[in-house]
């Protein structure tokens, strides 16, 4: 199981029916198809490993290839299966500057960020954080995911930052289920 540091959610307006649900992260991390290139981020010995009781564990080595600046613009937006198709999802989340909330603990990221070794960018080439059996809890808890969200998801993560003068954009996408636990 592979994801990247930044896994957020944003829910509004949805009306709430509770049930314990799960989120998981497949796998493979997969191009947007929308011609812009993958994060300069090595996570080949990174995995991502889903507990029964919903929790995940993260384990491996993220290394940054090249710089993340101050600013970090995140820009989050996803598609959902219905009905054999892929439609818009309501689930989105667009940040100016990634950078100023890293550690905010009313985050749904801070779960993880709160152990990296830096706390704040910007993030050098080269920078490498290491994480052994680090349980980060209920994600689909902390990300307040009501059981009307269950099925199959694909969440794009947009990432531009000021690299050299010049703004870069990349972009990957997660495949992603939420279940009933």
């Amino acid at each position: 199981m592979k994801a990247l540091i930044f896994v957020p959610i944003w829910i509004s307006n949805v009306q709430q029916i509770w049930a314990a649900v799960a989120i998981d992260f497949h796998e493979d991390l997969r191009e947007c198809g929308n011609g812009l290139p993958m994060p300069d981020v090595n996570m080949a010995l990174f995995s991502v490993l889903p507990q029964e009781d919903g929790t995940m564990v993260l384990n491996g080595t993220v290394k940054i290839i090249k710089d993340y600046g101050n600013p970090t613009r995140w820009r989050m937006y996803s598609e959902r299966l219905e009905q054999g198709k892929w439609h818009p999802g309501i689930v989105s989340r667009d940040i100016p500057n990634i950078c100023a909330v890293l550690q905010v603990p009313t985050e749904a990221w801070y779960q993880f960020t709160k152990h990296l070794r830096q706390k704040q960018c910007p993030f050098k080439a080269g920078y490498t954080e290491h994480v052994v059996d680090l349980n980060i809890g209920n994600v689909a808890a902390a990300f307040d995911t009501p059981p009307q969200f269950i099925g199959d998801w694909r969440i794009y993560h947009e990432i531009t930052t000021l690299r050299n003068g010049r703004f870069v954009k990349q972009c990957y996408m997660v495949p992603t289920t939420i279940s009933e636990v």
